[in-house]
């Protein structure tokens, strides 16, 4: 029977720094659109971005977890 989802490790902790690097500017990015006039266009946009930039959030914790664990 063939597995439906298979889990890889990193090859080296470069990988997840180097993600959490590229999501870090991804953020930045996505902040920055928070914070000017009229890009915003009503409540729902709104909430869809954050959800976005908790999203990054997460997934750079995840990258400096996964560092932690392959410099044990």
């Amino acid at each position: 029977m063939a597995e439906a989802f298979k889990t890889y490790a990193l090859d080296t902790p470069f990988v997840a720094r180097t993600l959490h690097a590229k999501l870090g500017k991804l953020r930045e990015d996505h902040a920055a659109q928070l914070a000017e006039p009229n890009i915003v266009k009503d409540w729902a946009d709104y909430q869809h971005r954050i959800g976005v930039v908790e999203g990054i959030d997460i997934a750079m914790r995840l990258c400096a977890d996964a560092v932690k664990e392959e410099s044990r």
